[in-house]
């Protein structure tokens, strides 16, 4: 009889970005998260939830997640903004934002690979608006699949 292949149970909730998207201006890019490792735990994908605290939007509105990698475990790439824009080897995500005016968004993205290495993330800000002063955060939620049922 052959096995079904279901999920395992996910990895921890985690927060990669938080008081860094406060007052984050429109058309900038967040610094970069703490290192998030992925070269013990070898999870294959990731989804991620991006929440923005009250906001009023411009038609088109989106938020784009960044995320690269330090294939060697230590040396990240050295992108400025400006480049990460123009190469988007690095774009993990686009994510739309809705436009209904001061009010908060919570959009999940789901399914992404997850490489077994170390990340960072970056949220570039591309609403038309500042982001609030507070309660912005992208937590991620890494998981595998059990092919052994």
């Amino acid at each position: 009889m052959a096995n079904i292949g279901k999920w395992n149970t996910p990895g921890t909730l985690t927060t990669v970005l938080s008081s860094g998207l406060d007052s984050l201006g429109n058309a900038t890019m967040s610094a970069a998260s703490s290192t998030y490792d992925n070269s013990t735990n070898l999870d294959l994908f990731v989804s991620i939830e991006v929440v923005l605290a009250s906001l009023s939007p411009t038609t088109g509105a989106h938020v784009d997640i960044y995320g690269w990698l330090a294939l060697d475990g230590s040396n990240f790439p050295a992108q400025s903004s400006a480049d990460l824009r123009l190469t988007t080897s690095q774009l993990l995500c686009a994510v739309a934002i809705g436009t209904t005016a001061a009010t908060a968004q919570r959009i999940v993205v789901r399914d992404l690979l997850l490489t077994p290495a170390k990340w960072q993330f970056k949220l570039d800000n591309q609403t038309g608006v500042s982001l609030n002063a507070s309660g912005n955060t992208v937590k991620i939620l890494p998981y595998n699949l059990n092919l052994n049922g």
